[in-house]
């Protein structure tokens, strides 16, 4: 009963940029509706971005403490650890410009907590594999990750996607989530497969809502597989729900917005603490 913002974790979000400015905010705006809903959610959530980032997320909402990061790597570095946070969402929004020197410090920096990879730092770590490691998840849909491995997956059978993200995920020691109507999660000798009963959350802005929860319940103390499986599934009944009331009119913003509503059956007190 007797908790605050820092027991509850803290989820830091780096990315955005001038071409790409909602991806931040879908990913921002689902970690912290995932906390109303879950006793071990996230206690708060801080957007790192350039300045013309920061600038639309004080409009945006009030809630998220904001840091501005200016280009200097120095100085970057020094923002991000001043951020007091346990989970760290690395590429929602980020584009190529971004400094090769800058990702590699700040993925050396957060070796001690969960990285959750999305977007433009997939291709990024494509080109620096061994930065990979047991603590990051990574977040691909088929062609991103057809486009990482080499090998197109356009029409893939599941058994096809499965052995192909087994062999990954055992290889690079991390957790994969290949994102798809049959979205697979795996993380060593641990394989789960979510089947979706819609494909109405095949719209923009979805996968970057999902990378927001998966993070909100990395932050509550779950390991990197069990957050990842968690937030997919949440994610599916979520969309299967939306399906029921909107039919395949549904954009991520509703997502957000119907996260509470869906998972508050699950909230517990415990009154001993």
């Amino acid at each position: 009963m007797h908790s605050n913002k820092y027991s509850r974790g803290g989820v830091l979000i780096v990315g955005g940029s001038e071409q790409f400015r909602g991806a931040l905010f879908m990913a921002s705006f689902a970690a912290r509706n995932a906390l109303t809903a879950l006793r071990t959610g996230t206690g708060y959530v801080t957007i790192a971005a350039p300045s013309h980032i920061i600038d639309l997320a004080g409009k945006v909402s009030p809630v998220f403490i904001l840091r501005r990061l200016t280009g200097n790597t120095t100085q970057d570095l020094n923002t991000i650890a001043s951020v007091r946070h346990n989970v760290l969402v690395l590429g929602p929004g980020l584009d190529g410009a971004t400094s090769t020197k800058f990702l590699k410090r700040v993925l050396k920096a957060e070796s001690g907590k969960i990285v959750i990879i999305d977007g433009a730092m997939l291709r990024f770590l494509k080109r620096n594999t061994r930065l990979i490691s047991s603590n990051m998840i990574l977040t691909p849909h088929d062609g991103e990750f057809g486009a990482f491995i080499g090998t197109s997956l356009k029409g893939a059978s599941l058994n096809k996607r499965l052995k192909l993200v087994k062999t990954f995920a055992k290889g690079y020691k991390c957790t994969l989530v290949l994102k798809g109507h049959e979205t697979i999660i795996a993380k060593s000798r641990k394989t789960k497969i979510n089947r979706s009963k819609t494909p109405a959350l095949a719209t923009m802005g979805t996968g970057d809502v999902l990378c927001g929860m998966i993070a909100a319940y990395a932050a509550s103390g779950m390991d990197t597989f069990e957050s990842a499986y968690a937030g997919v599934r949440a994610h599916s009944v979520i969309g299967d729900m939306l399906f029921r009331k909107k039919g395949m009119h549904i954009v991520a913003t509703d997502v957000i917005d119907a996260i509470p509503d869906v998972l508050k059956r699950f909230d517990k007190i415990d009154k001993k603490r």
